[in-house]
């Protein structure tokens, strides 16, 4: 009787198979997306062009305003998020491998959080991985 109440008292503690606290299951993918390095790769460029166009609308009403050098390295910045877009959606087609991508987002992360701007965050996520 008494192992019967122990293991009663037990059972509650124990983690269900899916459940969030569960570190071992995978997290679910949104609509769209083909794999975690697809959806994370996509989330990543959708925050950049984010951050791309309200500094560009910010610099366009007047209200911030980038000095030449910080004008340079943002408008490099805008060439590689477009270049890393392209690379990305192929991949997503399956005409760009996981690499080229990786390293396309890589690259981006790292112009962004190299742009010398009035509150821009100077610790951004680090890159996905090394190429």
């Amino acid at each position: 009787m008494k192992r019967l109440l122990i293991l009663l008292l037990l059972i509650p503690l124990t983690a269900c198979p899916g459940s969030k606290t569960n570190p071992t299951t995978p997290a679910q993918l949104a609509p769209g997306y083909s794999n975690q390095a697809d959806q994370q790769m996509g989330e990543i460029l959708s925050g950049a062009r984010a951050f791309y166009v309200s500094i560009q609308q910010q610099s366009q009403a007047g209200t911030l305003t980038l000095s030449p050098t910080v004008k340079a390295a943002f408008n490099d910045f805008g060439v590689s998020l477009n270049a890393a877009e392209s690379i990305y959606l192929a991949y997503h087609g399956g005409t760009a491998t996981l690499a080229q991508a990786q390293t396309a987002v890589n690259t981006v992360q790292q112009k962004q959080n190299a742009l010398p701007l009035p509150g821009a965050s100077t610790s951004w996520p680090a890159p996905m991985v090394k190429p």
